[in-house]
């Protein structure tokens, strides 16, 4: 049986990583990096939603670069590297494309049921929360059972249809 990935992406790894320094004592020694850090967050919490646009690269590129500048502490020198190194990832550019690689974000991650591998059996449909997945089980005698497919427009990319397939039958849709 299948299992949603434990790898993270590049923009969820930058976000966790923002998150952690926003949550420490900052030295207070100087505004840029409160400020450039929420921003960041902000910016970063979007992308990994679906809602990222290429112009957000290019304001989290400035950010890196200006903090990096402005920092008077090393933590703040730290996270503006930190963040530069995470930009370097074509994951960011995939993101605004609506893509994670890893599936890691769920609001970017869809899948699709694979009707040659599918039992017909139900499961999928009785885990999905949002009623996303539409279709029949499987009747002998009858000949119009309707093979299940996932409504995108329905799906949150929640991953409960995979892990409860026997089949293998559901794929992510990269």
């Amino acid at each position: 049986m299948s299992t949603v990935t434990e790898a993270i992406c590049a923009p969820r790894a930058a976000l966790d990583a923002l998150r952690a320094f926003a949550a420490d004592d900052m030295c207070g020694r100087c505004i840029p990096c409160p400020i450039a850090t929420r921003q960041s967050i902000a910016m970063l919490e979007q992308i990994t939603a679906g809602h990222g646009e290429a112009a957000d690269l290019a304001r989290l590129e400035r950010i890196a670069t200006e903090l990096g500048d402005a920092a008077r502490c090393p933590k703040g020198e730290t996270a503006a590297k930190k963040l530069e190194e995470a930009l370097s990832s074509d994951e960011f550019a995939r993101h605004v494309e609506g893509i994670c690689g890893t599936g890691t974000c769920a609001a970017l991650t869809r899948y699709r049921v694979i009707p040659e591998a599918c039992t017909m059996c139900g499961a999928c449909q009785e885990a999905c929360p949002l009623d996303a997945i539409e279709g029949d089980p499987f009747i002998a005698y009858r000949g119009d059972n309707r093979p299940y497919i996932i409504r995108l427009e329905k799906c949150d990319g929640c991953g409960k249809c995979v892990a409860v397939c026997p089949a293998d039958a559901i794929e992510r849709v990269r």
